[in-house]
């Protein structure tokens, strides 16, 4: 772990929170700045009562989402996708041709109407129902494509899973793993889309379960550690990983907006880490709020407070338990994540916001 002087503060408050458990019991924490690391640490213990370690493997949720973002935009880059490609031009025999018509653009703006199929819905139903629960869904009455916008939880990046293996004939975390994990020199065993069961039982001992603290009495929801929740097929928040290999990630997305052209060039990145229409009520968040192509921006509009910049970019996982950024004008990358779901004004407005506030202010920005 690295504790620098500036965020000693910080620490000691998120260490005493864990203790008292009434926002998280464990936390991992990662900030950088101009590529060196300042503070990456974890505190607390798991729902086991274990020590909560910088390894420690939790559910990201929606917050792995632009790793699939950065693989569609890869195959743009490499001329095998246009961001004007129907769905149907490259996923054969949709059976919906409201979907087919969709652009790989609309998808990744959250303007292709895939936003009525919800997460929590997607989590109940079965693995082998949902890909014909994504077909029924049509989008509301007068839905403008391309104009009206709602994030879209579950359909968007079920798609683009979709998108990726069909162009690619692999896998879908698999051609993630080895075309942008991997150049950007994340660990493979340190963030993972699909825990496939014959390593389930390697990647076990490291899984901690994220808590449901908005009831009575915390409850952990132990369907994260089970093999049949690992292993889904689930491009849209189907992710484990740690927030050393989530800042990494981020770190690589900094670079190639600089120029370092690993995965994607520069100008490419740059348009989908840009508002693509101004901020407006978002129906799915019940909120105004902003998009780039794939990640949440403006971030202002997202509940990360007034200190990034309005060129900063990022993504949020469930219920506020974990959350990455990048902000170029600071060239910074933080990412968070607590292992505990709490209702939205105490996660968002007040445990997030305070948090990168408190950030910005240590490293006198």
């Amino acid at each position: 772990m690295l504790i620098t002087e500036p965020f000693e503060e910080i620490v000691a408050r998120i260490e005493g929170e864990a203790q008292e458990g009434f926002f998280h019991t464990g936390a991992q924490i990662v900030v950088s700045q101009e590529g060196e690391r300042v503070l990456d640490v974890a505190v607390g213990h798991t729902h086991l009562h274990e020590p909560y370690r910088t390894e420690t493997l939790s559910s990201l949720y929606c917050a792995a989402k632009p790793t699939v973002t950065v693989a569609v935009l890869a195959l743009i880059a490499q001329d095998e996708l246009s961001i004007d490609d129907k769905l149907g031009d490259v996923v054969e025999d949709l059976p919906a041709r409201w979907i087919a018509e969709r652009t790989i653009e609309q998808v990744l703006a959250h303007t292709a109407g895939l936003h009525v199929v919800n997460t929590i819905l997607a989590r109940i139903l079965p693995e082998r129902s949902r890909e014909g629960w994504v077909y029924a869904s049509e989008p509301p009455a007068g839905w403008k494509f391309g104009v009206d916008r709602a994030y879209s939880e579950f359909g968007g990046w079920f798609m683009l899973g979709k998108v990726i293996e069909a162009l690619t004939e692999e896998p879908f975390d698999l051609w993630v793993r080895d075309n942008v994990l991997a150049p950007y020199g994340v660990p493979a065993d340190d963030l993972i889309l699909r825990i496939h069961p014959e390593d389930y039982e390697r990647f076990y001992p490291r899984i901690s379960a994220t808590l449901d603290l908005t009831m009575e009495q915390a409850v952990p929801l132990l369907a994260e550690v089970g093999p049949e929740t690992t292993a889904e097929w689930n491009p849209s928040f189907g992710a484990y990983g740690t927030m050393e290999a989530v800042a990494t990630f981020y770190e690589g997305l900094l670079g190639d907006l600089d120029g370092a052209n690993v995965v994607l060039p520069a100008e490419l990145l740059q348009q989908a880490v840009a508002p693509r229409l101004p901020v407006k009520f978002d129906p799915t968040l019940n909120r105004d709020a902003g998009f780039g192509l794939g990640f949440m921006t403006p971030l202002s509009s997202h509940e990360f407070g007034k200190s990034p910049s309005d060129q900063a970019f990022g993504h949020a996982g469930q219920g506020g338990t974990s959350f990455a950024m990048a902000d170029p004008a600071s060239d910074l990358v933080l990412a968070v994540l607590f292992n505990a779901g709490l209702d939205a004004d105490t996660a968002l407005s007040f445990r997030r916001v305070n948090l990168v506030s408190s950030i910005y202010k240590s490293l006198g920005l």
